[in-house]
């Protein structure tokens, strides 16, 4: 960490922190005690008794410069404050409700963004007097348009994080996600602001001072100094010098401490923003049967409206799942995996449009709403993601985050809890569970961290598990011991399981149905095995065939699927597959095959694969798994 900062920025810690020491004791400081009485000669220059000379009146320059840190370090602080609890709930309401609420106070914000600041000050001082109090609130009322826009921009940005998902799926209330999940990660990037926020804040305040507009002589101001001693710049310069010198160094530790710790905490854009907010007309939803099963899907979409035209992320997809089976979601990425597992959950962006509907035990969870979602989310639906160290909090210890699903949805007390969390981290297989209640995510390797979320989310015995592709970010041996331990609970909850992965010999050797979906349909469904051996769709057959064998040469080229994805915004005519088909007709570019099960499961494609010859495939897959 402190390699990372650099010997400039404890420097300006260091002068930042001397400033304050020196304003804070004043008063009692030797070097700083003042008055307005005569000091010495007046527009002598520096000596053992005055350090930074006399200004024109004989008083003491460092003194003043001393007591003028009040002022000017009072009104940064203080109008940075103020800004800071206007802006940052709005920015927080905004970014985390978006649609109307977002919308309204953004188009308020940008009016007051565009209002000029320079002429707002000079017209409010001027009518409401130069007071401290006047120009503190002048200049905090200033900084909360940006102060909105910082924190909704990290907000937006923390909102789709897998910890907050990971926070809803557990059925965490809004306001309890705000202020555990949401404001503790925004409070990096809007400290980072703060000291910059201050910098210019002490300039503002040093602008009015110099022009008349703060605080009144004989309460000195660092702007003011300076004012007083522009007529003294040939015979004595260190009048002017001194305060501009100690202004200029202030100023530049403030950005400098403000921009290492910006770029430490820098906020990354996860890629779910919105692009704009658009009229939401719903999918019109198909006629179905609910069959009597554990988990449905009845021709569910998902499509995203953006400038370039309507992204049809899922577009369609129906399946049932029994208990005690495990279902497997292949595909490229942007197929579409992902974003059918948020389509089920409801946790999509704001700008999504879902259709169709999805049944738990004959129950419409398409039809509750997000109120009514958290009794589901956590106690029947449990959800796994990808990358372990993003589901995970950052700032809070692991007991924390495992504790609160418990306490939440199973109103245990915080004794009883820790100790269901104690038991729910041995049994994933989580060594010492005592000692990693108190670590936190970044403590961990990437094994634990993913069996941490795994134990929280079956902390309330869901009926379903969601795993988005939990193993990507672990080694092989790891990824093992992690699917392993799926199959395990699996069998010992009597629950279902829904993994998603891109690792074909994962699905080989785990999963017991399979569906393969292409531009956001299915383009192949049914038992494993049998897809595996018989794939009669050729994406699937592509995918097969590019998965590495151990029976493969040394130095041997990998297969690749020729070509790349298509844009789901422009979709080819007919097949989506067609570009990219080695057996494509002139069929296929006029009509897009439905999904049919013809003597066998259901593929969607006019031509379809002979089983002759793939059999070897699946032997190679599997045997690439063990």
């Amino acid at each position: 960490m402190r390699r990372r900062l650099g010997i400039g920025f404890w420097l300006a810690v260091g002068w930042i922190g001397l400033v304050l020491f020196a304003a804070l004791l004043a008063d009692v400081l030797p070097l700083a005690r003042y008055d307005e009485t005569l000091a010495g000669p007046p527009q002598s220059g520096p000596s053992l008794a005055h350090p930074l000379g006399t200004d024109g009146l004989g008083r003491d320059v460092l003194s003043r410069i001393v007591h003028g840190a009040r002022v000017s370090l009072g009104v940064g602080v203080g109008a940075v404050l103020l800004g800071l609890l206007v802006g940052a709930p709005l920015g927080v309401l905004a970014g985390y409700r978006r649609k109307t609420a977002d919308t309204v106070i953004m188009a308020v914000n940008d009016v007051a963004q565009a209002f000029p600041a320079l002429v707002f000050a000079l017209a409010v001082v001027a009518f409401a007097g130069a007071s401290l109090r006047n120009v503190l609130i002048v200049l905090g009322v200033l900084g909360v348009p940006s102060w909105v826009r910082l924190i909704r921009g990290a907000t937006l940005s923390f909102a789709d994080r897998e910890f907050v998902l990971a926070a809803r799926v557990l059925g965490t209330r809004d306001r309890r996600i705000l202020w555990r999940e949401i404001v503790p990660n925004v409070s990096v990037p809007a400290a980072s602001y703060a000291f910059i926020g201050m910098a210019v804040v002490v300039v503002a305040e040093g602008s009015l001072a110099f022009l008349g507009l703060s605080v009144q002589a004989p309460t000195p101001t660092w702007g003011g100094l300076i004012n007083e001693g522009r007529t003294l710049m040939e015979t004595a310069p260190h009048v002017v010098l001194a305060p501009s010198f100690v202004m200029f160094l202030t100023v530049l530790s403030f950005n400098l401490v403000g921009d290492r710790l910006r770029s430490l905490s820098d906020v990354r854009e996860s890629g779910l923003e919105p692009v704009r907010q658009v009229a939401l007309t719903p999918l019109p939803v198909p006629e179905h049967e609910v069959r009597d099963t554990l988990l449905q899907a009845e021709q569910l979409r998902c499509h995203f409206v953006t400038p370039r035209g309507v992204v049809k992320a899922v577009d369609g997809v129906s399946f049932t799942l029994e208990r005690g089976r495990t279902l497997a979601v292949v595909g490229e990425s942007g197929s579409g995996k992902s974003m059918l597992i948020r389509s089920i959950l409801g946790l999509l962006p704001g700008t999504a449009v879902r259709g169709g509907k999805v049944y738990l035990s004959g129950d419409d969870l398409t039809a509750r709403t997000p109120a009514e979602m958290r009794s589901v989310l956590g106690p029947r639906l449990g959800t796994v993601f990808q990358d372990p160290m993003t589901a995970l909090n950052p700032v809070r210890t692991i007991g924390t985050q495992v504790t609160e699903p418990l306490r939440v949805h199973l109103g245990m007390g915080g004794k009883e809890a820790r100790a269901e969390a104690i038991r729910l981290l041995a049994s994933v297989g989580i060594p010492d569970p005592v000692r990693v209640l108190g670590r936190y995510p970044h403590q961990l390797s990437g094994g634990m961290r993913q069996r941490v979320t795994i134990a929280m989310a079956l902390s309330c015995g869901p009926d379903v598990l969601f795993a988005d592709e939990p193993t990507t970010a672990l080694d092989v041996t790891i990824q093992d011991q992690v699917l392993r331990l799926l199959h395990q609970l699996r069998e010992e909850r009597d629950m279902a399981v829904v993994l998603v992965s891109h690792d074909l010999s994962v699905v080989a050797r785990w999963a017991d149905e399979v569906i393969v979906m292409y531009a956001g349909k299915v383009v192949e469904r049914g038992p494993a095995a049998e897809v595996f051996a018989r794939p009669r769709m050729p994406y699937t057959e592509a995918l097969l065939q590019a998965a590495p064998r151990l029976t493969d040469p040394v130095h041997h080229r990998l297969r690749e699927i020729p070509g790349r994805p298509p844009d789901l915004v422009d979709l080819p005519a007919g097949c989506a597959f067609l570009p990219r088909c080695p057996y494509a007709q002139e069929r296929c570019g006029r009509e897009a095959p439905p999904l049919v099960a013809n003597g066998g499961h259901p593929y969607a494609c006019w031509y379809p694969r002979s089983s002759d010859g793939t059999d070897r495939l699946v032997e190679g897959v599997e045997s690439g798994g063990r």
